[in-house]
């Protein structure tokens, strides 16, 4: 299941010279961060809600999974910190989430980025779950 638009978005230390159109917002993701956020460097926290998958089998794990991350990046789960991702691009990576899972979550993910125009930076590559049976 691919979690794409809309997030919500948050910045996290504006400052008025910033181009940004917004400090917070709704944006479909993924999408780079210069195309949100223009010439703005610092802190955004990314938030998403999802529903928990149905008709789970005990055997069955659920991965959150990130193809790509441009910045330094901190992932939490229903406030539960599921780790971190850091420097320039970064990923895949995935993280075990089941265990974690509530009838509704919230998905967080705050990124500071400052790497400029050469690379893509914030949430600009898929955000999925993953259901595995092993």
């Amino acid at each position: 299941m691919h979690l794409k638009g809309p997030w919500q978005y948050r910045l996290l230390n504006s400052d008025s010279e910033s181009n940004v159109p917004a400090v917070e917002g709704r944006i479909k993701m993924p999408a780079s961060w210069q195309d949100c956020f223009a010439d703005y460097r610092g802190g955004v926290r990314y938030e998403r809600h999802f529903n928990c998958p149905t008709n789970l089998d005990p055997h069955e794990r659920v991965y959150v999974i990130f193809e790509e991350i441009g910045g330094d990046a901190v992932v939490q789960l229903n406030d539960t910190q599921l780790g971190t991702a850091g420097g320039g691009p970064a990923g895949p990576f995935e993280f075990e989430i089941k265990s974690l899972l509530q009838p509704r979550n919230l998905l967080t993910v705050d990124v500071v980025f400052d790497g400029g125009n050469e690379q893509p930076g914030g949430l600009w590559a898929a955000v999925a779950l993953e259901i595995r049976g092993n």
